[in-house]
């Protein structure tokens, strides 16, 4: 606890908390009076909460917690530290070998937000027109958790439940991503979206992981941001490209079922009509630079 300055949230500092370890974050969110927010970069949370769009009561920043950030990969699981930033982690290798990652975090609004804005945010907050957030799911990332009842990992899929609705319960905290690397040899990986002209948020995004044997599809996994309450798996594309030529043409015809499993809205930036076209082509040009990057030349 601080000594009752203002902090960056423009509120006193007696209910900001900057713990040192995991344990100790989680026992603040446990012991903390009132509504607590958990923040590490701010840049999703702190405008809100000058805007008044959210309450608070206490604010734990687990920013300075060691073990919270960093990149590293063991026996081909990558993990990726909560408060790992956007910036960081496309500066390091994983972002050059999962192209899909380095792409998302490179479109993510300005330099300022990249630099401070951190992973464990982006999934903590449940937002389905977050960049970072397509890719994992097409990763086949874990969710790493940690709160009064210990640990737990639960899948990004289980995890993201609804419109910036997600799974974390009540005291806890997120602390990590985690996903296979994909076969640095046989796979590749990309990520491509569409914003409207001003607008830093994605209409839609698409990010696809391939892996090709013998010329062929040996797996597919492409998700879609922005088009959905949660960012969502295309499975008919994914079915209909598995076990197929790597081909222009096979990814054309796969590309046109991308729309099944998506359910935009009608907003201010396009309608459901122009949203499922729009994927569509997205679909496309994701799955033909993943093919490229894993060897193919469709």
């Amino acid at each position: 606890m601080t000594d009752g300055t203002a902090d960056a949230t423009g509120r006193s500092e007696a209910d900001y908390y900057r713990p040192e370890t995991v344990e100790a974050a989680c026992r603040r969110l446990r012991d903390a009076d009132g509504r607590v927010r958990i923040v590490a970069g701010g840049q999703t949370l702190l405008p809100l909460v000058r805007q008044g769009l959210v309450d608070a009561d206490a604010f734990v920043d687990v920013s300075a917690v060691p073990g919270l950030s960093g990149v590293t990969v063991e026996d081909g699981r990558a993990t990726v530290g909560a408060t790992t930033t956007y910036a960081e982690l496309a500066d390091h290798g994983l972002a050059d070998r999962v192209a899909a990652l380095g792409e998302a975090c490179a479109v993510v609004a300005d330099r300022q937000v990249r630099t401070l804005g951190t992973v464990g945010g982006a999934v903590a907050h449940g937002d389905p027109t977050f960049d970072l957030l397509a890719p994992l799911r097409a990763l086949d990332a874990d969710v790493g958790l940690a709160g009064p009842d210990g640990r737990r990992r639960v899948p990004l899929s289980e995890f993201l439940i609804g419109h910036l609705r997600t799974d974390r319960h009540e005291g806890e905290l997120v602390t990590d991503v985690t996903f296979d690397r994909p076969d640095p040899e046989r796979s590749g990986s990309a990520y491509e979206r569409h914003a409207a002209a001003g607008s830093g948020r994605a209409t839609a995004g698409v990010a696809a992981v391939v892996t090709l044997v013998d010329g062929a599809v040996e797996t597919a996994r492409v998700a879609c941001s922005a088009v959905a309450d949660t960012p969502v798996r295309a499975h008919a594309v994914e079915g209909d490209l598995t076990g197929e030529a790597a081909s222009a043409e096979a990814v054309a015809a796969a590309s046109e079922r991308a729309p099944a499993d998506i359910d935009p809205i009608d907003d201010e930036a396009g309608s459901p009509a122009y949203k499922r076209r729009l994927v569509a082509t997205l679909t496309e040009r994701s799955l033909l630079s993943a093919i490229g990057r894993a060897g193919g030349s469709p």
